[in-house]
């Protein structure tokens, strides 16, 4: 079996929760051959072939970038030429580049459908991307969404439902045993209760509301992290500099093992996202398999349903200062719950979110799809 991924860009250049994926897939399933086809980051170098970790990616080289998305003619003819011999060809939604490839009919195999998110953030080219988006949806042979919430909440996928297939994110094997490692420590109580971000500073994470939130509460011996850079990070410290925020802390981008280290560090994560353009983060599900309590929102996607109210942690309305400072102060003052709910969310991701689960369950879909053909 062949399977070759699209998407816009990959590691080492850039990537983020859906190159994540494109990666635990590429690791799952090292028995098969592979390609990745994805553009380079900048629009100054030519198209290049490298080996990332194994894995075979074909670097198109892309003319200009409109809305954070790489326009690449190149992209078309790679597509074309590299998914003649491909049994299954992952699409990971959104890359418009993409859906151009298939509306032209240039490639070949099975075509799955990683749907990630809507499509929110083309909300002013919606109506002439929306056509593409529905064309690409029909000639699609299975749909993958992260959780059912995905699909009950998309006026979109709504109409496609039969094609669906829920795969939940993992977590990788290293977070998962060090989590486990870490949660069989004894530890000696904290000072301070400390609170944790973990993503891109950008507005649907709602890191303004995180600030005005923290600055309600009204414990003292509470300290609140953000890990993560992004165009709003100036602006998030004047906030915190105007709220009179003294103990806020602005890591910036960190490695994969501080990142841990900054879980371990914690009480309990905070996801304060605004939009359903947040459809997933799996970064409730790493702290959550470190034993860690999470606050997330009620957004229409996938997030609530990852990390449960009243099981796993707190859900509150998206945008409330006053829901989240409450939730935040019920979880600083009671040891026991936050105990609880860690234990909750250990047991969750360990009986559900591992790399072996998620490979099985694309493993079966695909399968299926070539069982069919």
């Amino acid at each position: 079996m062949k399977i070759t991924q699209l998407f816009k860009i990959y590691w080492p250049d850039n990537g983020g929760g859906i190159a994540k994926v494109m990666e635990s897939i590429a690791e799952g399933f090292s028995d098969c051959t592979q390609e990745m086809i994805v553009c380079q980051n900048t629009r100054h170098k030519k198209s290049a072939d490298d080996r990332y970790q194994g894995v075979h990616v074909r670097r198109s080289r892309q003319l200009f970038d409109v809305l954070s998305t790489p326009v690449s003619l190149q992209f078309l003819f790679d597509v074309k030429k590299r998914t003649k011999d491909s049994d299954i060809v992952i699409y990971h939604f959104p890359y418009p580049m993409t859906d151009l490839a298939i509306l032209f009919g240039l490639y070949s195999g099975r075509l799955v459908v990683w749907w990630h998110c809507g499509f929110e953030k083309y909300q002013k080219l919606a109506p002439f991307y929306r056509p593409f988006v529905l064309h690409t949806l029909k000639k699609a042979d299975r749909i993958l969404v992260s959780s059912k919430g995905n699909i009950d909440h998309s006026e979109t996928l709504r109409h496609f439902r039969k094609k669906c297939t829920v795969i939940p994110f993992c977590v990788s094997d290293e977070c998962l045993q060090r989590g486990k490692a870490y949660a069989q420590k004894e530890r000696a109580p904290r000072k301070r209760i400390r609170m944790l971000f973990i993503g891109r500073l950008v507005w649907y994470k709602g890191c303004d509301i995180l600030l005005k939130a923290f600055a309600k509460m009204r414990r003292q011996d509470c300290e609140l992290v953000l890990v993560g850079k992004g165009p709003l990070e100036q602006e998030l410290k004047d906030l915190a500099a105007a709220l009179r925020l003294t103990n806020v802390i602005f890591t910036g981008m960190v490695s994969e093992e501080e990142k841990f280290r900054q879980i371990e560090a914690c009480d309990f994560l905070v996801l304060p996202s605004v939009s359903k353009a947040e459809a997933f983060a799996v970064v409730q599900l790493e702290a959550m398999a470190f034993a860690k309590p999470v606050i997330n929102t009620a957004l229409k996607s996938g997030v609530p349903y990852v990390s449960l109210d009243g099981v796993t942690g707190k859900t509150v309305r998206p945008g409330s200062v006053r829901e989240l400072a409450s939730a935040m102060q019920e979880l600083a003052e009671n040891d026991s719950m936050r105990r609880q709910y860690g234990e909750n969310a250990l047991r969750m991701v360990q009986n559900e979110y591992t790399h072996e689960l998620m490979i099985n369950r694309h493993r079966k879909v695909f399968e299926k799809l070539l069982m069919e053909n």
